[in-house]
């Protein structure tokens, strides 16, 4: 398998795999996936029109079992605070917002 170029951040990150061994197969699997999480960061905080459409299918007691049943990792708690932001995502609606209770970063996905 060729060496694939990548450019800025991935080009180091790729430049670190391979001298610690890794074949170009788990490079270009990391790598992709660093990129997937990066595209994911950058529409934090945004709600797409196209979400808020199929949110809106959703049954309101379903959509109201959904925000109370995320989990926060910093408490334990459940609940989204108001002020929460809706988007598509290769999964469905991804629900973004912070914990009710200690306001840690949380995100659900609805199929």
């Amino acid at each position: 398998m060729a060496k694939k170029k990548y450019e800025g951040k991935y080009a180091e990150m790729a430049e670190r795999f391979r001298k610690d061994g890794c074949d170009e197969y788990t490079v270009e699997k990391f790598i992709r996936q660093q990129m997937e999480e990066d595209e994911f960061e950058i529409g934090y905080g945004t709600t797409d029109i196209e979400a808020i459409k199929e949110w809106k299918k959703i049954p309101e007691d379903v959509r109201d079992m959904l925000l109370h049943n995320a989990f926060c990792r910093n408490c334990g708690e459940a609940t989204f605070k108001l002020g929460y932001n809706l988007r598509l995502d290769k999964f469905g609606v991804v629900i973004e917002g912070v914990c009710d209770k200690c306001g840690g970063r949380i995100c659900r996905c609805c199929y």
